[in-house]
């Protein structure tokens, strides 16, 4: 799969068939879709938002933009331009330990189609390119199934099952090559 990264403010990177765009340029109606959606955000934290979370959400993208370099960012169908769903990058202390972790979320209707493996993958090369991390993590409750299969695919390992956030969950990781210049295209 190429991945061409992107040089625009808003724009990340693009895949065989997605879009990944900042969440600070999207409209809340259309992050409701995936935000609100109680089967789509049944294994977060916070499980279904209401509009003010998602205010928050968008804020806290923004901020986590500013000092991290990354946060969550909205997948779209890049040749129909529709929002399906979220994947991105967040800090986390767990058991103590800094990790760099991926998360993923689509809406109910796009399940199933190789679109979660597709942006995992791409956020996972992004890291390459740009970042400077030696490890990627994955923290997952162990019911779901369908995000340890996405992540198994993509060489992360189980590492340990912890408590975090009030939830049992499992810990992946995966180590992140740095990815030589010459493999890097950017779309300008």
């Amino acid at each position: 799969m190429e991945v061409k990264f992107l040089e625009s403010t808003l724009d990340i990177f693009k895949t065989n068939r997605l879009t990944i765009k900042e969440v600070s340029g999207i409209n809340i109606e259309n992050l409701s879709s995936i935000l609100s959606d109680e089967t789509t955000m049944r294994y977060t934290a916070t499980g279904a938002q209401n509009h003010e979370q998602m205010v928050e959400f968008i804020k806290n993208c923004e901020r986590q933009y500013r000092e991290n370099g990354f946060s969550h960012w909205a997948i779209f169908i890049t040749e129909t331009n529709e929002l399906i769903g979220l994947c991105g990058l967040n800090k986390h202390l767990v058991d103590g330990e800094e990790h760099v972790h991926v998360n993923y979320r689509l809406g109910s209707k796009y399940l199933g189609k190789g679109f979660a493996t597709e942006a995992v993958s791409g956020v996972k090369k992004y890291c390459s390119a740009f970042l400077s991390i030696k490890y990627l993590s994955a923290i997952i409750e162990p019911s779901n199934n369908d995000s340890i299969k996405v992540v198994e695919r993509l060489g992360f390992k189980l590492i340990k099952q912890t408590v975090f956030k009030s939830l049992n969950v499992n810990v992946y990781q995966t180590s992140v090559p740095v990815l030589p210049s010459t493999e890097v295209c950017l779309d300008i």
